[in-house]
């Protein structure tokens, strides 16, 4: 079981040293380009980001003591936390960092119950532009469907958002239905790209933020990436109720096959 869990874990650390590699050379008409403009994020920053992280001198070594208390916690999503030193938040800049965070609802898809994640960063020094007038962006939304009624039960659903990559971040978690557990892990980056991997399913957040799964009776999966506007924290459950309400995504929910 463990090298099984060894495997996985190695097959997930190429996936996404794939994607940055695909990342460093896009062409510059991309998204990726694109937002490095409005963020004035650069390749000169990431590659001094990067010396910092392997120059001790520049450790923020109040946070990692405060970080230890962490050391061993697991279930919440399908990476254990690790505890790195990392650089102080403030060498990007003052107003660099002003939050992360995520939001959490549970909704009626007709007859279906269905759970609702979604990750958001705070507006600040490096992504204001892109930004413009919003307070927040949410950078990932996911909805699956449940047959657990006890949609509160902190055990059946649970996630976390992450700022130790600064100006990076990433967010974890799972949903549990009777006979399945749904992973996900997400990802945002200071030049603006973001992808998600559920159950390894990887998908390419640029081509849309929210993403729907319904759980099979067979124990199967199905996806549907929607490309939802821009959204923030205090949009995000008003725009979740509006396309519950679509014919496509209803049948989406309610096919006879869904659990």
């Amino acid at each position: 079981m463990i090298l099984y869990y060894i495997k996985i874990m190695k097959n997930i650390v190429v996936i996404l040293s794939l994607i940055i590699l695909g990342c460093s050379n896009v062409d510059k008409t991309s998204n990726v380009e694109s937002n490095i403009v409005k963020t004035g994020w650069n390749q000169q920053k990431r590659e001094q980001y990067l010396n910092n992280r392997n120059d001790s001198t520049t450790w923020d070594n109040e946070m990692l003591n405060n970080d230890k208390l962490l050391i061993g916690v697991s279930g919440l999503g399908p990476f254990e936390l690790g505890v790195f030193p990392v650089p102080k938040y403030e060498l990007l800049g003052d107003g660099s960092f002003k939050g992360l965070g995520n939001t959490n609802e549970d909704f009626k898809a007709g007859n279906k119950t269905v759970v609702m994640n979604s990750f958001f960063v705070s507006k600040n020094e490096i992504n204001k532009e892109r930004l413009d007038d919003k307070g927040n962006e949410v950078f990932f939304q996911l909805l699956v469907l449940t047959d657990t009624l006890d949609t509160e039960n902190y055990n059946l659903n649970k996630s976390i958002a992450i700022s130790r990559n600064h100006p990076d971040y990433v967010g974890q978690g799972f949903v549990k239905t009777k006979s399945n557990t749904i992973d996900y892990f997400a990802f945002d980056t200071a030049e603006g790209e973001s992808y998600a991997i559920i159950n390894t399913r990887l998908f390419n957040l640029n081509f849309g933020k929210t993403i729907l799964i319904a759980p099979q009776k067979d124990e199967t999966f199905q996806s549907l990436q929607v490309k939802s506007p821009v959204l923030t924290s205090e949009t995000i459950i008003e725009y979740t109720e509006s396309i519950l309400e679509e014919d496509t995504i209803l049948k989406f929910f309610n096919g006879k096959d869904a659990i």
